[in-house]
């Protein structure tokens, strides 16, 4: 089985990724004992998966793929999460909304119970 290591990610940072061919077309990484992500070959290319199953994007090459689990700097990576930021903000915007609106509902209609 090939096995392909890195030392880019801080909290593990002795621990390697080791990359095993579990069928045809498809590559399942693992990293200090714990599931890293997969790689699967689609038509025109690979697919990258993270730990969750998580789509990190389509690449030309097997390593490109691989490389993209790696790297957080990666503009793929970059991209997504970017938009799991603006996400949380607006998720965290709006329930401060209902809460201050929950407040100030609560507070006009004291007077009157």
């Amino acid at each position: 089985m090939p096995a392909h290591s890195t030392n880019s990610l801080p909290p593990l940072s002795g621990a390697r990724v080791m990359w095993a061919k579990v069928d045809s077309g498809f590559w399942v990484a693992h990293r200090g004992g714990e599931y890293y992500g997969c790689v699967d070959s689609v038509k025109g290319g690979f697919v990258a998966r993270d730990a969750h199953g998580v789509p990190v994007g389509r690449y030309d090459t097997l390593e490109a793929a691989k490389a993209s689990l790696r790297s957080t700097g990666d503009p793929v990576n970059l991209a997504r999460r970017g938009r799991t930021e603006r996400a949380t903000i607006a998720l965290a915007t709006a329930a401060g909304s209902a809460a201050l609106a929950f407040a100030l509902t609560a507070g006009a209609l004291a007077p009157y119970l």
